[in-house]
């Protein structure tokens, strides 16, 4: 047991780079070698995403891992941990609205976050802004595409989105009857 208490990994934030830096893949490590992420993309394009544990191998797939620190952490590492097998098995991902940098970001501040999604976010909607006015040759027509690929990407994201006022009920419920059984695991 204290082999698990000793891991560096355990209710940290790992990161992986993907596809030479293009993006980052994030988890949450949960001890004894394993972390649980969204894996949406991480396996191919085709897969659906799913919150799954895997070994940290897997989840690296050989390159180097890193950890965000979050000195301000909402979460303890044993009540981040919990959050995240709440999520165990759900299938809502969305590469800019719920991806695996969201969900490590809620298991451990509770805020829905991704710095990398805003940024993709914002470069699709300038491409569709070129669109625009490359087709109007408008400066209007820049804005009218950007606004408009902004709010489709946005609403395609929305029906993605879990349930959070029931998982912070669940969160909770658990916290009052599991912590001090996975704090004794631990």
């Amino acid at each position: 047991m204290s082999e698990i208490k000793n891991d560096r990994y355990l209710g940290q934030h790992l990161i992986v780079k993907r596809a030479r830096g293009s993006y980052t893949h994030h988890g949450l490590g949960i001890g004894r070698g394993k972390v649980i992420h969204y894996s949406g993309l991480a396996n191919d394009f085709i897969t659906k995403g799913i919150v799954e544990v895997v070994d940290i191998m897997q989840f690296s797939k050989g390159a180097e891992i890193k950890i965000k620190p979050h000195p301000n952490r909402k979460y303890s590492i044993e009540e981040s941990i919990l959050r995240a097998n709440l999520r165990m098995n759900e299938t809502r991902y969305h590469v800019v609205d719920n991806n695996c940098e969201h969900f490590v970001a809620w298991c451990i501040t509770g805020r829905h976050r991704s710095p990398q999604s805003i940024r993709g976010k914002l470069i699709y909607s300038a491409g569709m802004g070129v669109r625009g006015l490359f087709f109007t040759r408008n400066p209007i027509g820049f804005l009218a595409g950007a606004v408009a690929g902004y709010a489709l990407v946005h609403h395609q994201g929305n029906t993605k989105m879990p349930d959070f006022e029931r998982l912070e009920k669940e969160f909770e419920l658990k916290l009052k009857e599991d912590l001090n059984n996975l704090g004794e695991i631990l």
